[in-house]
């Protein structure tokens, strides 16, 4: 990722350990290489990080009623799939700020404080008045993509469809920490208010306990996973599937069409309810394809 290069105010020989170490990172095709316009191509989760945070800002001005949990899945589906990358690599693609802000235009302003209130059931419609899904395509710098489609739930589910936007998924709320076959509830407490401190400011303390049974995700959503398939580096499936095949593939409708959703049984064990529309899930021919 290219960023700002520091450097002091008079020459180009103070830098920061990181460039100063590592010479190449200064390497940017194109890059003005004076002081104040200097730039690095750094990479990792420790640039990642800051870009993805950075792109948080505009869809809280757009909308900010959306939930940590719903921002993050806008942000994957919004994305733009890079070609010759797997899911390991790159998960979803590319933060698309274009595409998110415009889905998060879309949908209604008051999801959190309904979440937090408890006014608000699984289904509920999310859209805003007279709002609909934009299209799932960006064009940027004369170049025009398909979205990936691409909602990772639950540390290996990938989910996909409108149906995540349209209607509410329990899973939006942010006090729901869902992990594999185990989903757990917070319970957040605060210090009282103080002179000059309003209520509800400083956290006291999070409690956490197993989540009853409850429906996770709605009727509507796609379950894409079959279509990844299990992780085999040799095979390109699972982790390893490239994020632009799978991505092709949920734009032309394949997956598993809920009809129940996905249900917490009893506090730990996950249960899909209810599939039905299985599309290319079950073609291992399909699964390996490069």
């Amino acid at each position: 990722m290219v960023a700002a290069l520091a450097t002091d105010s008079d020459s180009m020989t103070q830098r920061a350990h990181l460039p100063k170490t590592f010479p190449p990172l200064t390497s940017v095709p194109g890059a003005n290489q004076q002081q104040s316009t200097s730039l690095m191509m750094p990479s990792g989760t420790s640039v990642a990080a800051p870009v993805v945070s950075g792109a948080v800002a505009p869809l809280l001005q757009a909308n900010p009623g959306l939930t940590p949990p719903l921002i993050k899945a806008i942000l994957q589906y919004s994305a733009q799939p890079l070609s010759g990358t797997n899911l390991l690599q790159q998960g979803a693609g590319m933060v698309n700020i274009d595409g998110a802000v415009k889905l998060a235009q879309a949908l209604r302003t008051d999801i959190r404080t309904a979440v937090e209130a408890g006014t608000i059931a699984a289904g509920a419609n999310l859209l805003a008045s007279v709002k609909t899904i934009p299209a799932r395509s960006s064009t940027l710098n004369g170049q025009t993509f398909n979205w990936s489609r691409i909602v990772v739930a639950g540390g290996h589910h990938v989910l996909t469809g409108d149906a995540l936007f349209t209607k509410y998924q329990p899973i939006w709320d942010q006090r729901l920490a869902w992990a594999g076959p185990v989903a757990r509830r917070s319970t957040v407490s605060f210090w009282p208010a103080a002179a000059g401190v309003p209520a509800h400011t400083f956290i006291r303390a999070v409690v956490a306990a197993p989540a009853s049974s409850q429906s996770l995700v709605t009727a509507g959503v796609l379950h894409a996973t079959p279509l990844a398939g299990i992780s085999s580096k040799t095979g390109k499936t699972g982790t390893f599937h490239l994020t632009a095949t799978l991505s092709g593939w949920l734009a032309s409708g394949s997956g598993t069409l809920l009809t129940q959703g996905l249900v917490l049984s009893e506090g730990l064990v996950l249960s899909e309810a209810g599939q039905t529309g299985v599309s290319r899930a079950n073609d291992t021919s399909v699964l390996g394809e490069p």
